[in-house]
């Protein structure tokens, strides 16, 4: 019987601990300037699984990465100035995330967790963020929303 136990013990604890031990940890660096950019995420567009985390790593006090717009569902994070910031994405869908002081200079980017069922809502609400909000750089994230060629395209379609 006290064998039973321990076996069912270290099942449990296996199938509770499998899904950690295959996420996968990624980066986003906040930019200033390099070459002829300035004030920009690398990278700007991430495809990840369901429980990976993104580190959002920022170069100075004046970068405050949030999130915009995400799925049904997820949580809403905003990291302190100056500092970086792990998030763990556990809901599939499309984020947009920015720069709460330098969105006006098109600094943002997108996360895809999984599959990107509300891409069709987020390339909604981006058209319109973009109109309000981007001054400068208003075709930086082009090559990910564009509905034939972008990279949000070619994500829905590998999932389909």
């Amino acid at each position: 019987m006290r064998e039973k136990r321990i076996t069912l013990f270290f099942v449990c604890l296996a199938v509770c601990f499998v899904p950690v031990a295959w996420a996968e940890e990624h980066e986003i660096l906040g930019i200033d300037k390099r070459d002829y950019e300035s004030m920009f995420f690398e990278p700007d567009y991430l495809q990840v699984e369901p429980g990976d985390s993104v580190t959002f790593v920022v170069a100075h006090f004046e970068h405050k990465p949030q999130s915009v717009f995400i799925p049904e569902g997820a949580e809403h994070w905003q990291v302190e100035n100056g500092e970086s910031m792990t998030v763990t994405l556990r809901q599939e869908g499309v984020y947009l995330f920015d720069c709460f002081y330098h969105n006006v200079m098109g600094m943002a980017g997108v996360i895809v967790v999984g599959d990107p069922a509300n891409v069709d809502e987020a390339r909604r609400h981006f058209e319109t963020y973009k109109a309000k909000t981007f001054a400068m750089n208003k075709d930086r994230l082009d090559h990910i929303w564009d509905p034939d060629t972008g990279l949000l395209a070619k994500a829905a379609q590998s999932v389909q």
